[in-house]
């Protein structure tokens, strides 16, 4: 076995998600003298939060055949199920678990190739500093030194609602975290308030139904995800170009002419590039007015759960609510004041459990995570114009406070939206994994 030289580039990594999983496979894959450490406060290493699921009813929002880890292997994943024993889909999109399955399979071959360049912390990450050329991680467990630094935090740390109190984060009637909550320990609850439609919502819903439970869904539009087609539509091969308002009419041109669904598919694709050619002004009005009509198409449900929402609402299992919430007041349940959309006086209700789905946090300079504050605090990167999230170069490398580069430091992922706008998805974050790494061999200190 060849020993790696102790002098090659060491590379921490920040979360052992898909973005930091995958950072880590292409840069073992890529160099030879290489070493590269992932830290992982869960301690849960490839799946990551959206994939560590065994609930079967929470399948892939995107087709298996565009899944694959890689973009120059599109048959990756493909391949890997061909020789498992078992795996379960429906209409082309397996389960998330499956996928977490197929990531852990990653790291497993990662570790199986290079053991002694790849090491696993399992702790947090929780401030940063400058160290010669290169960095120094605080965790909870000790200390991390490398040559550069990957922030591959994935999606902040959810948005709380408006008018949510200290005593009602304290009641065991709601849940802050969707992803941390066990569904058991609310088995008794038959009236459940869901705060957002979005696909957090979708799987909290199929998660926690039950007979006689009552599902109610409350967001600002009361818009739901819309629904892949059984069968992929044929492919739509226009363009698009302009500010927001001209590419919303070429949206509506194209659609009454081909399939929405690949109309978007399409307009994806581009997505990037019409995002870094707007002003900030026309980013802000994207965001503003047209976002929530980019989410639900651009954001699909597969046809399975969408079938099993779809039935919910027909046999009043589930009701979806366009209006803004108002206050939250802990009692022996939870009492919710909210305003349906357009009109003036409130309405209140009592839920015996209410969660929390309205997604991550937009805006990165409330966030409370440890890394992140750090930084913001120290100057070592800055929010982006927008503030979804760290302002970073063409390449992934972070802007320090003066807008200067941060030598050795990147982000992957969503912290990175603010650039890019489409980096939350397989298909975008494994060419971004990619082409990461290469920037990190390539700059070496």
């Amino acid at each position: 076995m060849r020993v790696p030289q102790q002098n090659g580039p060491h590379v921490a990594i920040v979360g052992a998600g898909f973005s930091g999983l995958l950072t880590a496979v292409n840069l073992l894959k890529a160099s030879r003298d290489v070493r590269v450490t992932l830290i992982e406060r869960r301690g849960v290493f490839g799946p990551g939060t959206a994939y560590d699921t065994g609930n079967p009813g929470h399948l892939l929002n995107v087709r298996l055949d565009n899944m694959s880890a890689f973009p120059d292997q599109p048959s990756h994943l493909a391949d890997w199920l061909a020789e498992q024993p078992s795996w379960r889909a429906q209409d082309g999109f397996i389960t998330r678990g499956v996928y977490g399955d197929y990531l852990q399979a990653l790291l497993d071959e990662a570790l199986d190739d290079a053991p002694d360049r790849l090491n696993l912390i399992g702790a947090e990450a929780q401030s940063i500093d400058r160290q010669n050329d290169g960095w120094r991680i605080l965790t909870s467990d000790g200390e991390v030194a490398a040559d550069q630094v990957v922030l591959a935090l994935g999606n902040l740390e959810p948005a709380s609602p408006p008018g949510v109190e200290d005593a009602v984060r304290a009641s065991p009637a709601y849940v802050e975290n969707p992803w941390r909550f066990d569904p058991q320990t609310a088995r008794d609850a038959r009236n459940v308030l869901l705060i957002g439609s979005g696909l957090t919502m979708v799987d909290a819903a199929i998660t926690l139904r039950r007979p006689g439970r009552r599902l109610t869904a409350l967001s600002r539009h009361g818009l739901l995800p819309r629904a892949h087609a059984t069968v992929p539509p044929t492919p739509y091969v226009g363009a698009f170009s302009g500010s927001p308002a001209e590419i919303l009419r070429q949206i509506r041109a194209a659609t009454a002419e081909a399939d929405w669904r690949a109309v978007f598919d399409r307009l994806r694709h581009s997505a990037r590039d019409i995002w870094r050619g707007w002003s900030r002004v026309e980013r802000g009005r994207f965001l503003r007015h047209l976002r929530p009509l980019w989410d639900v198409h651009r954001h699909r449900l597969s046809p399975g759960p969408a079938r099993d929402i779809h039935s919910m609402l027909a046999g009043g299992e589930l009701t979806i609510l366009a209006g803004k919430l108002t206050e939250l007041k802990a009692t022996d349940v939870i009492e919710v004041s909210w305003r349906p959309r357009g009109k003036k006086r409130a309405i209140k209700e009592r839920f015996d459990l209410v969660v929390n789905c309205t997604g991550p946090l937009g805006v990165i300079s409330k966030s409370t995570e440890p890394m992140i504050r750090d930084i913001l605090d120290k100057g070592y990167g800055r929010p982006d114009p927008l503030g979804l999230g760290l302002q970073v170069d063409d390449e992934g490398g972070l802007l320090d406070g003066a807008g200067a580069p941060a030598r050795g430091l990147h982000a992957i992922g969503p912290l990175t939206r603010g650039a890019f706008w489409e980096m939350t998805a397989v298909p975008d974050l494994r060419g971004q994994a990619r082409d990461l790494a290469a920037r990190i061999l390539s700059d070496r200190p």
